[in-house]
């Protein structure tokens, strides 16, 4: 019997001159941009709180925290809101500014490689491939939850 290869739903996130790609099932809600409100002394990279759902939670830029020139907002920019995935409570969510809308695509494991082309090496990434000849990052969400931690940076209650 011949075996099958397992299928993963998995978002194509636009950035500024790169894709994320992530599980369907890490990504909460993709939202309109809203200004962040500014943390004091925290990193470039960590544009602020942003209010989703009753709760303020961290905003990312995938591109500064890589020390990658990142786009200016657009009426394209939207907020992706990604799960937590470090099992840490006061980052249970955060949000990363995309560039557009993400796009649903089925992935076989044999479609996704290992990108041989790139010659920028990102300290964000778990993975930089290729899909279907599109290069592709995966991020390294362990790492940019550790980064927020240590950013102080927390989901809050709005009360």
């Amino acid at each position: 019997m011949a075996q099958t290869e397992s299928i993963v739903r998995t978002q194509i996130i636009p950035l500024t001159g790169m894709n994320l790609v992530l599980p369907n099932t890490s990504i909460a809600e993709v939202i309109n941009y809203s200004t962040p409100t500014t943390v004091k002394g925290a990193p470039d990279w960590y544009l602020g709180t942003v209010n989703w759902r009753g709760i303020n939670i961290p905003l990312v830029s995938f591109e500064k925290a890589n020390e990658v020139k990142a786009a200016r907002k657009s009426k394209l920019t939207r907020i992706a809101v990604l799960n937590g995935v470090s099992g840490n409570d006061k980052l249970s969510f955060y949000g990363v500014v995309v560039q557009g809308i993400p796009r649903l695509v089925s992935l076989e494991e044999s479609s996704i490689q290992e990108a041989n082309s790139s010659t920028t090496k990102l300290p964000l990434a778990l993975s930089q491939v290729t899909i279907a000849d599109q290069e592709a990052v995966i991020p390294d969400q362990i790492k940019i939850e550790k980064l927020l931690k240590q950013s102080g940076a927390e989901v809050s209650h709005i009360s």
